[in-house]
């Protein structure tokens, strides 16, 4: 599900790295929304963080990007239900990287 665009600021940005079968590459980005503040600039609501990834393709059009960049985010939102090795069933949700703006 394709997500509308966001206003975010990077919180950490990790090295590129292969999957386990190393069939894909992906590059993991904490993006931080701020929590709200009220009219006296007093911070009232928390901050959002939101793990994502970038993946192949995408990771190569990506700005270079620090902790502390203001970026605007398109992101897509994944779930899937997974089985483990015991048979308990879970699910996993993941935020994938579509475009990403570095903003001033």
């Amino acid at each position: 599900m394709l997500l509308p665009e966001h206003k975010f600021l990077v919180k950490e940005v990790f090295d590129t790295a292969k999957t386990n079968n190393e069939k894909h590459t992906f590059k993991r980005i904490i993006l931080v929304k701020p929590g709200y503040t009220n009219e006296f600039s007093e911070k009232v609501g928390k901050d959002d963080i939101y793990d994502c990834r970038a993946w192949n393709q995408t990771i190569e059009q990506l700005p270079s990007l620090a902790k502390g960049d203001k970026v605007k985010a398109l992101l897509n939102l994944n779930g899937h239900e997974v089985i483990d090795t015991n048979g308990h069933k879970y699910w996993t949700i993941q935020l994938t990287i579509r475009k990403l703006e570095k903003l001033k």
